[in-house]
């Protein structure tokens, strides 16, 4: 199979080798591009810390008095982001952000020092939950110059799939003659209609995400 694959850099390349691996053919075209932005450590206590993408925990910059408090990630990507980035106890969550504060919240902890981009999803606290966001990267979407002939085309965020249809449309692409498939159903509806075919991962993670194509690559 050929896929289109939308997911910002270093992931992106990270899942083209994974697919190459297994023998499918991919074209790169991130839709975002992170960088990060100057920030300072909020004052007060910090019980754990919550990182909610990969690119916070690697664009952070975080030092000592972080590195070892409990670092809870939303997912298996963002929990191994955040071990490269020198976490000693990280804690994943499975992919959801609620499920993510409700976990902090079973773990007793009151004070959460949030690493975030400016885009985030909203989520409601469990009580005594008390969570304080740091703006650590940046995220910037990029022009789609083309769509190139594909099976697929993988989405991971709901910023980027409405971007990715807003782009088609922009170029004159049919989205009748493109088939998606989204990392989560909130993703799949952000993408709009019109599909040639649209699925969403039963999980939201990378291996679900393929799995719904019909590819394994395990």
């Amino acid at each position: 199979m050929r896929f289109l694959v939308t997911r910002p850099s270093p992931g992106g390349e990270a899942t083209a080798a994974r697919l190459r691996r297994a023998g499918h053919d991919v074209v790169l075209a991130p839709l975002l591009a992170t960088k990060p932005v100057p920030w300072t450590l909020p004052d007060g206590r910090h019980d754990a810390v919550m990182v909610t993408s990969a690119a916070a925990a690697r664009l952070s910059g975080a030092g000592p008095a972080l590195l070892d408090l409990p670092c809870f990630a939303v997912g298996g990507a963002t929990a191994a982001a955040a071990t490269a980035a020198g976490w000693h106890d990280v804690r994943d969550a499975g992919g959801d952000v609620q499920a993510l504060v409700d976990r902090l919240a079973a773990a007793g902890m009151g004070e959460v020092l949030h690493l975030a981009g400016e885009d985030r999803t909203p989520v409601t606290l469990p009580p005594g939950l008390r969570v304080t966001t740091a703006v650590v990267y940046r995220a910037v979407l990029q022009p789609l110059p083309a769509v190139p002939a594909v099976d697929w085309v993988l989405l991971y965020s709901s910023r980027t799939a409405g971007h990715f249809g807003a782009e088609c449309d922009r170029i004159g692409q049919a989205r009748e003659g493109v088939a998606i498939a989204a990392i989560s159903p909130a993703v799949r509806t952000a993408a709009g209609p019109g599909w040639r075919t649209a699925v969403a991962a039963a999980a939201p993670n990378e291996e679900a995400l393929l799995a719904a194509t019909g590819v394994s690559c395990q």
